[in-house]
């Protein structure tokens, strides 16, 4: 499994003091273009072109400003012809779980977001 911290900010709280809801989607997007970089050997701040096409959330936990930082996990969950689905578990430092979600995106062309399908290259690399 691939992981990344993501610092926990002030302006990700909600007025209950814990990560709002909505950012929890945030974290893992950023978890998964951590995950399409290193599987694809591209360079930091270049991004792999996908469009999100279903987002599963489940919340198990609270993360706080506290825990200062969210601690993803992004692993494969299986290829589809265009189509990739990921799992992230986002957790607290000290390993409690916070959500796990289900991603699936579709490769697209860059070009005004048709779909394409992967590449064989592309699906090796996320395979492995």
């Amino acid at each position: 499994m691939h992981q990344k911290h993501i610092d926990i900010r002030w302006r990700d709280l909600d007025a209950y003091g814990h990560v709002n809801q909505a950012v929890y989607l945030t974290f893992a997007e950023e978890v998964l273009d951590d995950w399409f970089r290193a599987k694809l050997g591209r360079d930091p701040g270049t991004v792999w072109d996908y469009v999100a096409r279903r987002t599963t959330i489940d919340y198990r936990g609270e993360l706080r400003l506290e825990d200062r930082a969210a601690v993803g996990w992004a692993e494969l969950v299986s290829l589809g012809t265009t189509s990739v689905t990921a799992k992230v578990t986002l957790s607290a430092p000290d390993g409690r779980v916070a959500t796990e979600l289900e991603l699936v995106v579709v490769a697209i062309d860059g070009k005004g977001g048709a779909g394409r399908p992967l590449t064989e290259q592309e699906r090796a690399a996320l395979s492995s």
